[in-house]
């Protein structure tokens, strides 16, 4: 599963490195159209640090309109003309703004034909920056660098123009792998490549070819087939996507793509795919840092106080279960008498033993996999006021800035709760824990 998270990384990359290219190529634009226009006799000319700045002052909502254009969707498919067209209109749109910002500000830049210039220069500078990002993309894609590795569900027409656009158009960045019969038959179908098996052996054939994309071509499946490919793929962390006439699926999350002229439904595992994490991310770090700068002042009294009333480390640090079943250490300022903390480095078998005895005691107020004991008898004298009014887990702002939980997620998870975790509860584990 790791490479199914860096080839989606990749193209979050790819598309967080196309802002600043575009950026680059449109003051590149303005820059030569300024140069330009000083080739012939002008009267008056705006000073150049003075043009550069009112350039850098309307970039930001340039860049915006490209964004509201699709220009830089994670994942997008738009090549060719089609990006050309959205260049054109976002470039077209960018220069309107420009003017808009000339009127309103009162900015003197006295020549029409610098913008005339900067209009026919940004959308060659542009696609010309575009055009080498996605000519290194396409060397990465000759190294199998970023490929998604893909199996298709189905053998019908549908499947064989999916299959053949993924083995004749290198440039998508597919490696097929070969094809799944929604039935168990033997019969090879020419133009589908390999025949990995049937639906019922999907699980083994994950496990064997390891691909980050489902695609479903056939609409011939039954709701409970469909549905158990959905949970498959939710447990396996793999993308999946369905042709527009499958049914049986129900999911707010899907995005729209078209592949050889066939639309297809990518059901997303979660909202916070491409941009939504990565924005996600930016308000996580800088929550965190104003959080530890802000309960500073507490965070060292809390400290303190438990140095004071017993004995033992401040910091209590318990394994957990994050993000892609990663493990992790959570920091909390410890709320147990050391001997009865969980864990190698505190009382070890002994304490999880106890532990475990008051699970099964009438104290633990819930059932199922998480726990809760009441009137714990473990606590430091302080340890019941710190857990009440959640002081003590003010240390998880560390975790949040060092990535291995969110501000806002699902509680982090015990590996022996996970143990106990049903297939369709493993989808806590598409996004990383949070304090809150």
């Amino acid at each position: 599963m790791l490479e199914l998270t860096i080839m989606k990384r990749d193209e979050v990359a790819l598309s967080a490195i196309l802002v600043p290219v575009d950026a680059l190529m449109i003051v590149l634009a303005f820059t030569v159209s300024y140069w330009l226009r000083l080739q012939t006799e002008v009267i008056y000319l705006l000073d150049f640090p003075l043009y550069l700045q009112f350039v850098f002052s309307v970039l930001p909502v340039w860049l915006l309109v490209f964004a509201l254009e699709g220009l830089y969707r994670v994942g997008s498919a738009r090549r060719g003309f089609d990006e050309l067209a959205g260049i054109f209109v976002g470039v077209s749109l960018g220069v309107l703004l420009v003017m808009a910002a000339i009127f309103l500000t009162n900015t003197e830049l006295n020549s029409r034909v610098i913008l005339i210039y900067a209009y026919v220069l940004s959308l060659g500078f542009v696609w010309l920056g575009r055009w080498f990002i996605r000519s290194i993309q396409q060397l990465f894609y000759r190294y199998g660098v970023g490929l998604r590795r893909t199996v298709l569900i189905g053998s019908n027409n549908v499947a064989l123009q999916l299959a053949a656009e993924m083995i004749h158009r290198s440039e998508l960045g597919y490696a097929y792998l070969g094809y799944v019969e929604p039935e168990n038959k033997a019969k090879k179908v020419p133009g589908l490549g390999k025949r990995l098996g049937s639906i019922d052996d999907l699980s083994e054939i994950i496990n064997r070819q390891y691909p980050n994309e489902l695609i479903v071509a056939d609409s011939s499946l039954s709701d409970s087939t469909m549905l158990q490919i959905l949970s498959l793929s939710n447990e396996r962390r793999i993308d999946l996507r369905l042709s527009p006439n499958i049914l049986g699926v129900q999911t707010s999350h899907v995005t729209y793509q078209a592949m050889a002229g066939i639309p297809l439904i990518e059901v997303q595992r979660t909202p916070l795919q491409g941009w939504g994490r990565v924005l996600k991310r930016v308000a996580d770090v800088v929550g965190a840092f104003v959080g530890i700068v802000v309960f500073s002042p507490l965070m060292i009294v809390t400290a303190l106080a438990v140095r004071l009333t017993s004995a033992g480390p401040i910091i209590y640090k318990n394994e957990r279960v994050g993000q892609e079943k990663e493990l992790f250490n959570t920091y909390k300022f410890r709320t147990m008498r050391i001997e009865y903390c969980v864990g190698d480095q505190y009382g070890g078998t002994a304490a999880l033993k106890q532990e475990e005895e008051l699970i099964q005691s009438p104290k633990n107020t819930r059932t199922g996999a998480l726990y809760k004991i009441a009137d714990d008898p473990r606590l430091t004298p302080i340890g019941d006021f710190l857990r009440k009014t959640s002081l003590d887990e003010f240390p998880q702002f560390f975790n949040v800035l060092f990535g291995t939980m969110s501000l806002v997620g699902p509680r982090p998870h015990q590996p022996r709760e996970v143990a106990k975790y049903k297939p369709w509860q493993e989808k806590l584990f598409t996004i990383k824990p949070g304090i809150t």
